[in-house]
């Protein structure tokens, strides 16, 4: 499956700057893609103005409706959304014939987010293309039990894990070395797709968007600091063999019980 990987810059606050940038980029965009995915608040960046919110179907969930139609793919990305009177960091996966999300489980206590925004409570797992993919994002990769896969009834929870980010590059080693540890312990495709460039406040962000494998190796890694498209073609036969060969699954805690 032809996943491709949106690294740009985000603009903080300018939801009509981001919504044209990432209609140009993608206009370039592979007709053979299967699945496209885009950094944690593409259209916002990792801010809480709530005049920004989206409320039900605004520019940010109808370019990725737009984009999974023209395409037929998978559009993935997460947005600042009101619902309920409750602001939330959601996380969509969007094809022409479905829609589901995930609420950012871990919000960010050294921000402002764990103040304004609610957290999610349920796992969010999708069916696409004959994968099951879990969604996550950003600050979720450092907490490895909202993460954990199982094996039960012969199956796995789980095939890839995705982590959309805004994460800093002063802390972007810590960020490959928690996507390879993901990877390594669930026996599953990790892939995470961070922003790249400069905040409102100055901080820097350098991207390091990649696909990882179950051996925890760099199977596709972006240029630092690049604002880029790069796809990958994940091999189902490829994660079935390395289970296959390397059946830690047996010795999980959720086998045991």
């Amino acid at each position: 499956m032809l996943v491709a990987l949106i690294q740009t810059q985000i603009y903080d606050y300018d939801t009509q700057k981001n919504l044209k940038n990432l209609t140009d980029i993608t206009n370039n965009l592979s007709k053979d893609t299967d699945w496209v995915i885009f950094p944690e608040m593409f259209l916002t960046g990792f801010v809480t103005d709530t005049s920004l919110c989206e409320k039900s179907q605004t520019d940010g969930l109808s370019f990725l409706r737009e984009l999974a139609k023209k395409f037929s793919c998978a559009a993935e990305g997460s947005l600042f959304i009101q619902e309920n009177g409750k602001y939330l960091n959601r996380h969509y996966f969007i094809t022409p014939a479905a829609e589901d999300y995930y609420d950012k489980n871990k919000l960010f206590s050294l921000s402002d987010e764990a103040k304004i925004l609610t957290n999610g409570t349920k796992p969010s797992i999708v069916n696409y293309n004959g994968w099951k993919i879990n969604l996550k994002t950003c600050y979720d990769v450092r907490f490895c039990d909202i993460c954990k896969n199982n094996f039960m009834g012969g199956e796995f929870m789980y095939d890839v894990m995705t982590f959309v980010a805004s994460w800093p590059s002063n802390r972007s080693s810590q960020w490959k070395i928690l996507l390879q540890a993901r990877a390594i312990e669930n026996m599953s495709y990790v892939i995470g797709v961070n922003r790249c460039g400069t905040d409102s406040s100055g901080l820097l962000y350098s991207g390091d968007s990649c696909i990882v494998n179950t051996k925890g190796e760099f199977l596709e890694k972006l240029p630092e600091s690049t604002a880029d498209i790069h796809y990958y073609n994940i091999d189902k036969d490829y994660l079935d063999k390395q289970r296959k060969k390397f059946p830690v699954h047996k010795d999980w805690q959720d086998i045991q019980r």
